[in-house]
């Protein structure tokens, strides 16, 4: 089952590459399940997905949802970027990590109040103000996000100093 999904995501992430993206972002929001032979089953397919995103001259952004180790996988698998989810500890992450980090931000904040938003939203921007760092969710929004609080965290990372 790997080689097959292994296949036709190549065929993808080729096409992808084809119609013009900058940049691709492998998404393995499972793979926290994962709880032996790492190498089988996580580092090596998508070592495979990262070696073939960059033998075509894109950068990949790694996204492997609830590891424990993403300093392991980093060393491993050697993603250009590394995306966190809501669970990683951002202060401990980037002792151990130089790449850049994309993410962290629990989607439930979004569900608060405007200030604990800009709380939480402040919290990530402080930590990783003197570290290549993309402001992001640790995972996908919320069908019960309201707008206006997804504008107000976009006024807030777009006012930070």
């Amino acid at each position: 089952m790997l080689k097959i999904l292994d296949k036709f995501i190549k065929i993808h992430i080729k096409n992808q590459v084809n119609a013009g993206v900058s940049i691709i972002q492998i998404f393995d929001s499972w793979s926290g399940l994962i709880k032996s032979d790492f190498h089988k089953y996580l580092y090596d397919p998508t070592l495979s997905l990262v070696n073939y995103t960059k033998s075509l001259g894109v950068p990949v952004i790694c996204f492997p949802r609830g590891i424990t180790d993403y300093n392991q996988f980093c060393k491993i698998v050697k993603p250009s970027m590394i995306n966190i989810d809501y669970n990683v500890d951002p202060k401990n992450l980037i002792k151990n990590i130089d790449l850049p980090i994309q993410g962290g931000l629990h989607p439930e904040a979004l569900l608060t109040n405007k200030a604990q938003l800009k709380k939480e939203v402040i919290k990530y921007l402080e930590i990783f103000k003197d570290h290549p760092y993309v402001f992001n969710l640790g995972h996908g929004i919320l069908p019960e996000t309201k707008i206006e609080m997804v504008e107000e965290l976009v006024k807030i990372v777009r006012e930070f100093k």
